[in-house]
């Protein structure tokens, strides 16, 4: 699988443990382990970037993380790293299952599979590290929201765009195959709904549902949103696609968006320019009333 496609189905799925106790110190941490790239966003924006010294493999945003140690990725960390960095508190996603328990440091839980757990990791975070932090936190949590609501309300008069979300599948190879979809409860499906969209497969009742070629056919949606990694054909790959047929109205009209941003797959303060860029689409292509 590619690393574009990996990073979102670490944040999506997994199993949910129990949740811990949250961490309560006398003193704020001073180092930080970080186990995601979204993770290391939230801790840049709230200006604790500059006490992580450890992270994922996947993460390459801020440009100021090429410098922090990695120490593997969801499902397998160095365990003997991480001790070595002498950390005092590692954070982690509820989804997590290779690193449940830190073996030198606390551990804090964030959830960070739909925004409002994105959210709600700003304060989270905030309330560990004093009153200054949770401050500058809870500043840019409203900030994050601003501008989250200031999407719906540049799209609630629209009607709802039916759009699919492919988020895996194997490319050009003529047809469409192996293909995996953003369903309910993930931050995609806040982010298309946001701008204006409606996922068609949000009704599936599954995070990350596996469709055949017949199963977007059935759900007709007007837009797809295809994530790949960059370098790719995209017009060989779009010509997938055009396999499925007229019967697809987003086929039919030419309506398939290709994203390789890497904040496409990655929740947290960029999201915003992941919806923008849809309800940009969106407009350009005049499919709004």
């Amino acid at each position: 699988m590619y690393r574009f496609v990996f990073i979102f189905f670490v944040v999506i799925l997994g199993c949910t443990p129990q949740v811990e106790p949250p961490v309560r110190r006398d003193t704020p941490p001073q180092r930080i382990i970080s186990t995601l790239p979204s993770i290391t966003e939230v801790l840049f924006d709230i200006e604790l970037g500059d006490r992580i010294v450890g992270d994922s493999f996947f993460t390459e945003y801020p440009p100021e993380t090429a410098k922090i140690e990695k120490i593997g990725n969801q499902y397998g960390f160095h365990r003997e790293k991480i001790v070595s960095l002498k950390p005092d508190l590692v954070i982690r996603s509820v989804e997590n299952v290779a690193l449940r328990q830190s073996p030198s440091a606390p551990v804090l839980i964030v959830d960070h599979r739909t925004l409002k757990g994105v959210l709600d990791s700003y304060l989270v975070i905030g309330e560990v590290f004093g009153s200054d932090t949770l401050t500058t936190a809870q500043q840019k949590r409203q900030e994050l929201i601003d501008k989250l609501n200031a999407f719906e309300a540049r799209t609630k008069e629209r009607k709802p765009i039916r759009t699919l979300i492919c988020i895996d599948r194997s490319y050009g190879t003529g047809r469409i195959q192996n293909l995996f979809v953003a369903g309910a409860n993930s931050f995609l499906n806040d982010a298309v709904t946001r701008a204006g969209g409606e996922n068609t497969a949000a009704s599936l009742g599954v995070l990350a549902p596996q469709l055949s070629a017949e199963g977007v056919i059935r759900l007709a949606p007007e837009v797809i949103i295809d994530l790949q990694v960059s370098g790719r054909d995209q017009s060989q790959s779009e010509s997938d696609w055009y396999t499925l047929g007229d019967s697809v109205p987003a086929v039919k009209n030419r309506r398939i968006l290709t994203l390789t941003d890497d904040f496409a797959t990655i929740p947290g303060p960029r999201t915003p320019m992941l919806i923008e860029k849809i309800v940009r689409y969106f407009e350009s292509m005049e499919i709004v009333p």
